[in-house]
């Protein structure tokens, strides 16, 4: 009976430990773009859920608002990137910020703000 216990707990030992840390490892972030295609402003993102491994969410956006892209780091994210997503996490370069962070869903402030143009004032509002 000793012995089927033993056995036992490395069965589940082996079985259930690897699926537990597969799904704890997986991080969800926003994947997708916004921007203007033929002349159309269009938007598509969606939650996506990152490979092994791959711990960062990474987020560009323009100072406008207007162009977005988001996505999970992949194996073939640049060094430059990562150099970014293990340091100071936010780069503004020619008016994109990229930024990363750690957590899920995380990589949505482009996402959230949206430029509108007041017609009457000619200026530019930020929407939450």
């Amino acid at each position: 009976m000793m012995i089927f216990q033993k056995t036992l707990k490395i069965y589940f030992f082996l079985f259930f430990f690897p699926t537990f840390l597969t799904f704890s490892l997986a991080i969800n972030c926003y994947a997708g773009s916004r921007g203007y295609i033929n002349g159309k402003h269009i938007q598509n993102f969606f939650n996506e859920t990152c490979d092994d491994g791959m711990k960062y969410c990474v987020e560009s956006y323009s100072e406008d608002f207007d162009t977005v892209t988001a996505s999970c780091q992949t194996l073939s994210t640049s060094r430059r990137i990562l150099n970014l997503c293990e340091g100071d996490r936010v780069s503004t370069n020619i008016g994109v910020t990229t930024r990363c962070c750690s957590e899920n869903m995380c990589n949505d402030v482009g996402i959230e703000k949206r430029t509108k143009k007041d017609s009457s004032a000619g200026k530019q509002k930020i929407e939450h």
